[in-house]
């Protein structure tokens, strides 16, 4: 008779795995963005530094401050801050303030009239080693440009009084210009992370396993 046995094995029917990954569809995350900036500025910090007014003393209060300290730029070159009418319960007819403008370096004169009690003005400071000077002038009396200068005590006027304030600006400070910290952290994948085996895994025998029996 002739061989008992056929090959044991047959080539395998084709390569035994398919690509395990398709590339990603993109990055995987978006880009992270910036806390909002902290506003560090301590909006009591203006201190009074010289007046007209001895009976005057600063409110303990921030509602009754009338330097209001909102903003301090990271560099210390200029601050924020809101000038609030506390001095007088009525009306003031004139009122003046006098600080450097953080757009040029010369002193501004900001003129006011008719300023009731608890009205707010926002205005810019420009600061010089580390610090900048505001100094408000009150009228509640009668005021004329043939005798007072704006911005200047006058010489003997009923109902004037004058408060210079000394505000710091070396706090450290984020500028609230923030943009996205970082891009993507990845892109696509450069491709499938594995192919298909480069054949079948094994062939046929050599021969049959044994000659014919005896």
């Amino acid at each position: 008779s002739g061989p008992t046995t056929s090959p044991t094995k047959n080539p395998t029917s084709g390569p035994t795995t398919s690509p395990t990954k398709n590339p990603t569809d993109g990055p995987t995350t978006s880009p992270t963005t910036s806390p909002a900036p902290t506003n560090c500025a301590d909006p009591m910090s203006a201190v009074l530094t010289e007046t007209t007014d001895d009976g005057y003393t600063l409110p303990s209060d921030i509602d009754d401050m009338p330097i209001i300290v909102t903003y301090e730029s990271s560099d210390g070159t200029f601050i924020r801050f809101t000038f609030k009418q506390t001095f007088v319960q009525s009306e003031v007819p004139h009122i003046f303030i006098e600080y450097r403008s953080p757009d040029h370096n010369d002193d501004e004169c900001f003129k006011l009239t008719e300023v009731k009690y608890g009205d707010t003005f926002p205005l810019s400071a420009k600061c010089t080693m580390g610090v900048t000077e505001v100094t408000i002038f009150i009228y509640e009396g009668g005021w004329t440009p043939e005798l007072c200068e704006e911005c200047a005590k006058p010489d003997d006027v009923d109902g004037f009084n004058a408060y210079t304030f000394e505000i710091p600006c070396d706090t450290d400070c984020v500028d609230p210009t923030a943009s996205p910290t970082t891009s993507p952290t990845s892109g696509p994948t450069d491709g499938p992370t594995s192919g298909p085996t480069s054949g079948p895994t094994s062939g046929p025998t050599a021969g049959p396993t044994s000659g014919p029996t005896s």
